[in-house]
């Protein structure tokens, strides 16, 4: 009978490939042991665990609102949350408009919220609630200091809304000297009252607003000073004098307050 010859015995260089290979997967799986045993030991270690979060936009609410709000907080795995579920949760939070999250520096986690800027103050029975520039009414836990218009009636959220609108067109100059903003008397009527900084008082329809307010700055160059008084910008442009509307003691008495406020005024500038 005739021998059978292994062909490895007859060509060696097989035999020598045959144990690179299992060299090769020796070495492979060796390696994805210690990977794995590295990952295991970084998320044991302090190495993985949130250093410091920084907080940046927050003006309604406080730091720590915003990381309850998230679920992140100092000492916590970094990637123990899931970056898009925080930033949803962030989005949903009441104020804010737009936020996002980024995990940066390895330990450190950077939250930044964009929140819906406040721009009137809403008396309701003798408490003061911002609107926000969404038209939203938003209670504060603790009372910013913003210099931005009173605002009285407007519970309707659609008026709301519109009237929202209308002061985030305004110019910011023009934005800056209303004092105070009251819905008309007339539930069928879409007119306002607006109170200025500069003593005059301006009726205009809610839906014109702004684009009207936009050439008050004109309106009032042309009146050159004179008595202040009433500016209807509801149908074209009217100036009635406070004298003619509530008597002359109304008209001399705006008048002595305005110079009080510039004398005030120029007081300040020299001090």
């Amino acid at each position: 009978m005739e021998k059978v010859i292994d062909i490895e015995e007859r060509i060696p260089s097989m035999r020598k490939k045959r144990r690179k290979k299992t060299n090769r997967k020796f070495v492979f799986i060796l390696l994805v042991f210690v990977i794995i045993l590295l990952v295991l030991l970084y998320f044991q270690s302090q190495a993985s665990k949130i250093d410091a979060v920084e907080l940046n936009g927050a003006v309604l609410h406080d730091k720590e609102f915003y990381l309850n709000q998230a679920g992140v907080a100092k000492g916590d795995s970094l990637w123990g949350f899931s970056v898009v579920d925080a930033v949803k949760r962030l989005r949903a939070a009441e104020g804010v408009q737009e936020a996002s999250i980024e995990r940066k520096w390895f330990r450190d986690v950077h939250i930044t919220v964009q929140e819906w800027k406040p721009i009137a103050w809403i008396d309701r029975k003798g408490q003061y609630d911002l609107i926000l520039e969404d038209g939203e009414v938003f209670t504060p836990d603790t009372e910013p200091s913003a210099d931005i218009p009173i605002v009285n009636g407007f519970e309707d959220e659609k008026v709301r809304k519109l009237l929202a609108s209308q002061l985030v067109e305004l110019d910011e100059s023009v934005y800056q000297l209303i004092s105070e903003i009251r819905e008309s008397d007339d539930s069928d009527s879409d007119s306002v009252i607006l109170y200025m900084d500069d003593g005059y008082e301006v009726h205009a329809v809610l839906g014109t607003l702004a684009d009207k307010l936009s050439y008050y700055p004109e309106i009032v160059n042309q009146l050159n000073g004179s008595e202040k008084g009433v500016i209807d910008v509801e149908v074209g442009t009217y100036f009635t004098p406070y004298s003619k509307i509530y008597g002359s003691e109304k008209g001399t008495a705006d008048e002595e307050n305005a110079d009080e406020e510039k004398g005030d005024d120029s007081g300040s500038e020299n001090e």
